[in-house]
């Protein structure tokens, strides 16, 4: 068995000012692969778990006897997932980051099993919660393990790595969902997780070390409680308005995003206040961390809800006639996700060569040129055009190739930049900060654009004809010229809102020439003995 690696000595340490550095230049190789490997288990698993379940949730809430309950499984575990990313972060800066990493694992792991063994809906509600909380730990913590063991040139190509996981699940998350559903009871949508965390455990306890800071600091509770209030009343508020109807006049929406103000406020007075913040406010003064942060959040509110929107048109539009739109869907998703895996690799590569503006710079404007061809959308383009029967050459696949391999090469960017300029005792707190403004601005892309379509959509509508119109009754002109005004108002709809995408791409680009500096050159030298 390997020997557990952990962090450079103390005596190592930079001063508090100094940018972070890696702990150890090139741990033995086997050791190191089983770290990555760790790591990467934790993440696909906690990525994979929200697809899988999206695909059996009908099935689950219809075993359970209560079809309306869809909506609140899945917020439970985004809202909770949200508000744990930056305490995990900051977590990982005050006590040992494998502990810490562990921590997650164990609540992510009794989290499935309980929402396996649920019996009603409220049961399942709430063990989502915890699941999501427990997931919350893996991206920041996994990733300032990665930051306190490798030097930059490797920590940007494991970066790279590790952010392509998301991509995976997107199109791997459906198909195991629905080969389980298929194949088993849904309640082996949560048990599938157990033996791949319970594999993650063992293989960091055996290989890495405590990692714990050479000092001793207090961790912010009332932060972390006015950070959950906020986020879980914005988040609730704009879940219900794009899924459940709310009007944006409700005396409870208002209610809930006036509480959203207030508790945000008092959030940022205390953080700024506080000895020890949840949330260090003071690193936005350094212009990478409010650059990455800016261009994390606009990345992730515009580009990563596009899955949703895209699947919904090909669905409902685009269908080829004859065709599962299961599969087409599937199809479809292929051409944005792979291009994001690749995008995440290859950006790892570049930051070895080029700055983090020049990185991220390219990939907006990649993204968004490819959102100028989805703009131009009609009832009649056809899914995919193939040449050769294989390779896109037309259709909506097309656009959506550029889009995400331009989204993937920002994604190592904002993390490496961040950590390489903050002090080593805030690398956690840093990277859970720049994650959780890329959740954020994705949960809120999702509502907020969707419910701009649906504006869109009402506001070109035709009105529906006197004595109605349905689709099993005979076919009459005005119904028919009705049906197709509904279809070019939705088609309209989703360019527009395809335009507003393009808006805040380019909105992108212009925020990411905050980013200043590249990834550190040269290394450490290896110690004669890791420090166990």
């Amino acid at each position: 068995m390997p020997e557990p690696i952990s962090e450079w000595s103390p005596g190592a340490e930079p001063a508090a000012d100094a940018p972070a550095k890696p702990a150890i230049s090139a741990p033995a190789a086997a050791t190191a692969t089983l770290v990555v490997i760790g790591i990467l288990a934790a993440l696909l698993m906690g990525a994979l778990d929200n697809f899988v379940v999206l695909t059996a949730l009908p099935k689950i809430v219809t075993d359970l006897g209560q079809p309306n309950g869809v909506t609140f499984v899945v917020s439970s575990y985004l809202i909770s997932s949200t508000v744990a990313i930056p305490i995990f972060g900051k977590l990982s800066d005050l006590f040992s980051r494998r502990n810490v990493f562990l921590l997650g694992l164990g609540i992510f792991i009794a989290g499935s099993l309980a929402s396996g063994l649920s019996q009603n809906l409220n049961e399942l509600i709430f063990f989502r919660a915890v699941q999501g909380f427990g997931n919350g730990d893996f991206f920041p913590v996994g990733i300032s393990i990665i930051a306190v063991l490798f030097p930059p040139e490797t920590r940007a190509r494991l970066i790279g790595l590790l952010s392509g996981v998301f991509g995976i699940a997107t199109v791997a998350g459906p198909l195991l969902g629905s080969f389980i559903v298929d194949n088993a009871s849904w309640r082996w949508v949560f048990y599938v997780n157990i033996p791949v965390g319970v594999v993650g455990v063992i293989i960091l306890l055996a290989t890495l070390g405590p990692l714990r800071p050479t000092e001793k600091r207090t961790f912010d509770i009332p932060g972390a409680a006015l950070l959950a209030g906020w986020v879980g009343a914005l988040m609730y508020a704009l879940i219900q308005v794009s899924d459940s109807g709310w009007a944006w006049t409700d005396n409870r929406t208002i209610a809930l995003l006036v509480a959203t103000v207030v508790l945000f406020l008092g959030f940022a007075i205390w953080e700024i206040r506080a000895k020890e913040p949840l949330v260090p406010l003071r690193l936005f003064t350094r212009r990478v961390v409010a650059g990455s942060g800016g261009t994390a959040f606009l990345v992730g509110f515009s580009v990563f809800s596009l899955a949703t929107f895209v699947s919904v048109l090909v669905g409902l539009v685009l269908l080829p006639p004859g065709a599962s739109s299961a599969d087409v869907v599937r199809d479809v998703l292929y051409a944005l996700v792979f291009p994001i895996v690749l995008g995440a690799a290859f950006g790892g590569q570049l930051l070895t060569r080029f700055s983090y503006r020049n990185v991220t710079a390219l990939g907006a404007l990649i993204s968004a040129g490819g959102f100028v061809f989805l703009t131009a959308v009609t009832a009649t383009t056809p899914v995919w055009i193939l040449k050769f029967g294989f390779l896109p050459v037309g259709g909506i696949v097309l656009p959506l190739i550029p889009i995400g391999f331009g989204a993937g090469l920002t994604l190592p960017v904002f993390i490496l930049a961040v950590q390489n300029e903050v002090p080593t005792a805030d690398v956690g707190a840093a990277s859970g900060l720049v994650q959780f403004l890329q959740s954020l601005g994705a949960s809120m892309g999702v509502s907020l654009l969707a419910v701009f379509q649906q504006w869109r959509f009402n506001t070109a509508a035709p009105s529906v004809p006197a004595g109605g119109c349905s689709a099993a009754a005979p076919p009459s002109a005005a119904c028919g010229a009705y049906f197709q005004g509904e279809l070019t108002a939705l088609v309209h709809s989703y360019d527009q809102l395809f335009t507003l995408m393009l808006v805040l791409l380019v909105a992108t680009f212009f925020v990411s020439l905050l980013l200043v500096g590249r990834l550190p050159t040269g290394k450490k030298p290896v110690p004669s003995a890791p420090v166990a």
